[in-house]
């Protein structure tokens, strides 16, 4: 059904896989156009209680394709820009729980993505961030893979993350914290994008797999009505009195 992505569905979970391994799951158009169409396949099913979206191989999702990156001209960025903020907003929309489970490199658009989840979860060899700023930083700060400069950056103006990061990310961990994470560009490993507040829990490596699914398994015990339901009013902010919402 999808060639990017690797989904699998067992007893009221959706075990929704990026699957790229040898790019490290970065994101390309054809994986775009595949998450969106998972996401709304599956909200409409009966028998999916719960969605775990994860990354096959060695890392959650490495960001951007460089591929695509490099390739695209000036309005092909705008719209790349347009195509990510669409796509992970339909991930976030969904009315089915959703957690990301992030293990290794978890950078750039692969962060953008998993802060559209309900909420993250991670292995203790996490590396996480928005490097995007450093791309065109003076060394030492500069990745090696821009040496020969930075794609995303315009003859003219800035560049900034361009998938959701800037408005979910100040939401998730307030303004003062987000703005040091972008600002800086900087990698943060478990414990600290733990205390920042955005993974929730943090298993160790061996232990990762076992914990994910025993997560996973609790949300599928539940009844699939009222977990829509609390996530809903929880989005919403709303309190209720009686059984149901007026």
């Amino acid at each position: 059904m999808f060639e990017t992505l690797n989904l699998v569905l067992d007893k009221r979970i959706a075990w929704l896989n990026l699957n790229r391994p040898r790019a490290l799951n970065a994101i390309d158009p054809q994986m775009m156009q595949e998450l969106r169409t998972a996401f709304r396949e599956l909200d409409d099913r009966q028998d999916v209680h719960v969605v775990v979206l994860r990354g096959e191989g060695r890392a959650f999702c490495a960001g951007m394709d460089l591929k695509w990156s490099e390739r695209i001209t000036n309005k092909e960025r705008v719209d790349s820009a347009r195509l990510g903020q669409k796509t992970f907003a339909c991930m976030e929309q969904m009315s089915t729980p959703v957690f990301a489970a992030i293990h290794g490199y978890t950078l750039g658009g692969g962060l953008e993505l998993a802060l559209h989840a309900d909420f993250i979860v991670c292995s203790s060899n996490v590396r996480l961030g928005l490097p995007e700023i450093t791309l065109s930083a003076e060394p030492p700060y500069r990745p090696k893979a821009t040496a020969d400069g930075d794609p995303d950056q315009p003859e003219f103006g800035g560049s900034a993350p361009a998938w959701g990061s800037l408005s979910r990310l100040p939401q998730l961990i307030g303004k003062a914290r987000a703005k040091q994470v972008i600002l800086t560009g900087e990698h943060l490993d478990a414990q600290r994008a733990f205390e920042l507040g955005i993974v929730n829990q943090v298993f160790a490596e061996e232990d990762f797999d076992a914990g994910v699914s025993e997560l996973a398994r609790r949300l599928a015990a539940i009844n699939r009505y009222n977990l829509r339901l609390v996530k809903d009013m929880v989005n919403r902010g709303y309190d209720i009195i009686e059984g149901h919402p007026v």
